[in-house]
């Protein structure tokens, strides 16, 4: 018995060391920027969290730049630049790229709720929506890519940083980030754990610049379009989203995003993105985004001039700032 103890002492020791080892290396290194406070999240290795880079940097920064402009949505805003939709604004206005991955309509109300309670001036907003993301979270996502940052979801500081430690423990993200770091070479098997692009996060607007895609397709169009034919699918006629998003919830939040933006008397607009799937926002969706927000609501789903122009994407899911530019054009003419 005193034998079988013994054994079971040490077990319980090495065990200890290790998973100390694991807290002393996730400490140091700080994978997903989420220990430690950064001026830059410029070029990212790791996939980052956009929600925790948007809010963390409109924390740091709000006391000098003031912001007053607000660009909310998924990913896709990425094609709306900061700079040009300054030029539609009056020129002492501060616009904040106030974004996330996936995002939906449950954090652009979080996002708004984070401001009015801080009393933060929203003169002017900027609201993206995409048919495929905007109705897919009625509360906080999942997983280390997605959840909020606790500032704007209100919830567990605990909970939010076990979610990132548990990812790090992941054994294909543990290889391939300590693989990646040894031999600064990106392999297909780091897919959704190391970034293969070169992304850079402006440290006052927080805007997105995919550097080598954007440079690739100036430079190279012909041959950018040629390398991924099979990516780019043939589509055919133009589809209407058969499926109800917005519901009950989803009609409350839309509510309460109302309510904020007339508290502020806030300038804004509601895009919805034209997307390459070319699918149609459901016409009882729209009907209702139309009843809470009247003219505010410009739709650029389905079939038309933007998603018929495979050029214009980067891939299937993001489309780039020349259509960007051509939509704050249409909406602030």
């Amino acid at each position: 018995m005193k034998s079988f103890l013994k054994q079971l002492f040490i077990f319980a020791l090495c065990g200890f060391g290790v998973m100390l080892i694991f807290i002393i290396s996730y400490w140091i290194n700080d994978p997903f920027k989420v220990l430690k406070k950064y001026s830059d999240y410029s070029y990212p290795f790791v996939i980052p969290n956009r929600d925790v880079i948007s809010t963390e940097m409109l924390v740091k920064n709000y006391p000098k730049y003031h912001y007053n402009s607000f660009i909310f949505g998924s990913s896709r805003t990425l094609a709306y630049r900061p700079s040009s939709w300054a030029k539609k604004l009056d020129e002492r206005d501060k616009v904040f790229m106030f974004d996330a991955s996936a995002e939906s309509i449950y954090g652009i109300y979080t996002k708004l709720k984070f401001l009015d309670s801080r009393n933060i001036d929203i003169k002017n907003a900027l609201i993206i929506l995409c048919r495929d993301v905007s109705f897919l979270n009625k509360a906080n996502h999942q997983g280390h890519l997605f959840i909020k940052d606790p500032l704007t979801s209100g919830e567990s500081e605990f909970d939010f940083q076990a979610t990132f430690f548990k990812a790090y423990l992941s054994p294909k993200f543990f290889f391939s980030y300590y693989a990646y770091l040894n031999t600064k070479k990106y392999k297909p098997f780091m897919a959704g754990y190391i970034e293969n692009r070169k992304i850079r996060f402006d440290p006052v607007n927080n805007a997105i610049t995919i550097l080598d895609q954007e440079d690739e397709i100036t430079n190279h169009t012909k041959r950018y379009y040629e390398v991924r034919d099979k990516l780019f699918y043939k589509r055919g006629k133009e589809q209407i989203d058969s499926v109800v998003e917005i519901n009950n919830e989803f009609n409350y939040m839309l509510s309460e995003i109302k309510r904020i933006l007339v508290k502020h008397k806030t300038n804004y607009k509601i895009v919805l993105s034209p997307l390459y799937e070319q699918i149609k926002f459901n016409p009882k969706d729209l009907k209702k985004l139309h009843s809470l927000f009247g003219e505010n609501v410009y739709d650029f789903s389905g079939k038309n001039t933007f998603s018929d122009k495979v050029t214009n994407y980067y891939e299937i899911s993001h489309y780039r700032p020349i259509v960007g530019d051509t939509i704050l054009n249409i909406i602030y003419k």
